[in-house]
């Protein structure tokens, strides 16, 4: 059997890797426009409470 591999990133830069991933994301969901529709406020409100867990997570670990 094989072992199982270990990433070599810590918990902390993997969250903060995720938190730039998902800042990509709401530039590409930002309507180019004024207007924005339900399904793009709903995610952009997602992603920004998804962000803020990242963040508060990061905070906790110091």
């Amino acid at each position: 059997m094989n072992a199982a591999t270990q990433s070599k990133v810590s918990y902390p830069e993997s969250l903060k890797a995720r938190k730039n991933h998902l800042n990509g994301l709401i530039n590409l969901v930002k309507p180019r426009t004024g207007k924005t529709t339900k399904i793009e406020a709903m995610t952009i409100t997602a992603i920004n409470a998804e962000i803020s867990v990242i963040e508060q997570q990061l905070n906790k670990r110091g």
